[in-house]
């Protein structure tokens, strides 16, 4: 079910006439951990190339030689709002989510991502990366 309602509310959220502005910084773990077959892999990858050449879409890879960085504490959204809505942190996981108002919390993964996102591939070298560990799983 998860998955269903993910799947149309990206379909509707990053497309049409005013699609909402991504940023994705993703550890290469998420590339490499094979989940189901090889071929839902390839797909899932193609799909992320693909929606990475979009206007509104920016795709920044962590490579495993990076070693540790500030993202392995887990992962995090943080929504941005127009007009004068705060922004806020959204922290998922196995139990709920956990939303951050506080402008320090915010302020503080604001920082995080901005760090990332300094240390992550370019989104070019990413759409090159993701397209070349697609192929090895052919091999």
């Amino acid at each position: 079910m998860w998955v269903r309602v993910r799947m149309e509310r990206q379909n509707s959220r990053l497309g049409g006439g005013a699609p909402a502005m991504l940023w994705a910084i993703l550890d290469e773990a998420v590339l490499r951990r094979t989940v189901g077959c090889v071929e839902v892999m390839r797909d899932q990858m193609r799909k992320l190339v693909e929606a990475s050449e979009q206007p509104n879409v920016t795709v920044q890879l962590l490579p495993f030689s990076l070693g540790a960085h500030p993202g392995l504490y887990g992962p995090f959204v943080i929504l941005t709002f127009p007009h004068s809505t705060p922004d806020l942190v959204w922290i998922e996981n196995p139990k709920n989510s956990v939303y951050l108002e506080s402008p320090e919390d915010v302020d503080n993964y604001t920082d995080i991502f901005d760090q990332l996102r300094d240390i992550a591939l370019g989104p070019s070298e990413t759409r090159t990366r993701t397209a070349r560990i697609s192929k090895e799983l052919e091999e």
